[in-house]
Parts: C-alpha cells; sequence; structure tokens
C-alpha cells in the first residue's frame, strides 16, 4: 500500500510541475503533389512534331498553371523547340516544328498557378523521328527486350531445372535390404 501512494503522489505532482498544454493546430499546410505528363502524338519524318500536355493532382480540382514544353536532340543539349501554355482541366496539344531524323527528349515542367496549395512537377518522354514503326510511344513493339537480360534468364532456368533433379534424386526411394 506504501508503494501505491508513493506512485499516486508522484503521478500528482508530475501534473503539478507541468500544466498540460492544450493542443493547437501548427499552421503547417501540406502542398499536394502533381503529376505531369506528355505524350508524342506525331514524329514522323517532314511533319511537324505533335505533343500532348496535361496535369493532374489527388484533388477535386485539377492543378491549373503554366506548363513549359521543350524539346531537345538526343545529339545535341540544346533546345530545338520550347513554348509555354496554360494548362486548365483539358488536355493542351502542342504542334512544334519538322525536325530531321534522329532521337529527341521531350520534356514538360508545371508551375501551377496556385503555388501555395500545390507542388510543381515535370515529365519528359525520349522519341524518335524516322524510326521503324513510327515516333512517339505508339510504336507498338516491346521495349529493351532480349539483350543480355536473357543470359540471365537461361542461367535462372538452368539452376531451377538443376534444383529440381538434386531433390528428385535425393528423395528417390532405396530397396528395402531382406
Amino acid at each position: 500500500m506504501p508503494k501505491l501512494l508513493a506512485a499516486l503522489a508522484m503521478l500528482a505532482a508530475a501534473f503539478a510541475v507541468a500544466p498540460a498544454a492544450p493542443a493547437n493546430a501548427d499552421g503547417y499546410t501540406v502542398k499536394i503533389p502533381t503529376v505531369t505528363h506528355i505524350q508524342v502524338i506525331t514524329a514522323e519524318p517532314g511533319e511537324p512534331i505533335v505533343l500532348e500536355v496535361r496535369a493532374s493532382a489527388n484533388y477535386p480540382t485539377p492543378p491549373a498553371g503554366k506548363i513549359a514544353v521543350t524539346v531537345t536532340s538526343a545529339a545535341d543539349a540544346e533546345p530545338v523547340f520550347r513554348t509555354t501554355v496554360h494548362f486548365t482541366n483539358k488536355p493542351v496539344r502542342v504542334e512544334g516544328p519538322r525536325l530531321p531524323k534522329g532521337g529527341y527528349l521531350a520534356r514538360a515542367a508545371l508551375s501551377p498557378d496556385d503555388a501555395a496549395l500545390f507542388l510543381p512537377s515535370s515529365d519528359d518522354t525520349r522519341f524518335r523521328i524516322g524510326a521503324a514503326g513510327g515516333g512517339g510511344d505508339q510504336s507498338g513493339g516491346l521495349p529493351n527486350t532480349g539483350g543480355p537480360d536473357l543470359l540471365w534468364l537461361v542461367l535462372g532456368g538452368a539452376l531451377v531445372a538443376v534444383g529440381a533433379g538434386s531433390v528428385g534424386y535425393g528423395r528417390r526411394r532405396a530397396p528395402i535390404a531382406a
């Protein structure tokens, strides 16, 4: 009983020394992350490139703002095309210049109008003009198939087969000696 009284006295002393402070909000406002998308619609030799840009956020109203679009050549870091469009809830199509055959990088960067609520974001995509199957993301081919990764697939299959054979050999029944 004296231990219980001592524990209660210490608890009462703790509340007397450090009074409970009321909980207050700290004024920190969470900024909502945004996602910017850029897609190559048309990228054919002799034709102007057509890009589509849009932005979204996990919020009832999508972020509005300026999207800076830049296209650079894979061989040269200098931009070959640059423009800025204003985005408000609907995808925006951007028509660029006619570009020679080769590889390019298209980049879109969103600067939201309401910077106190939304965070900026960016996206980029690589595309080729004059490549077999057309340009942009609609080439239809599977990217990065075969090559050195095939070695790992064959090696893994061989290891599975060796493991299955070892287990089968180890679990075989031995004849009963009479």
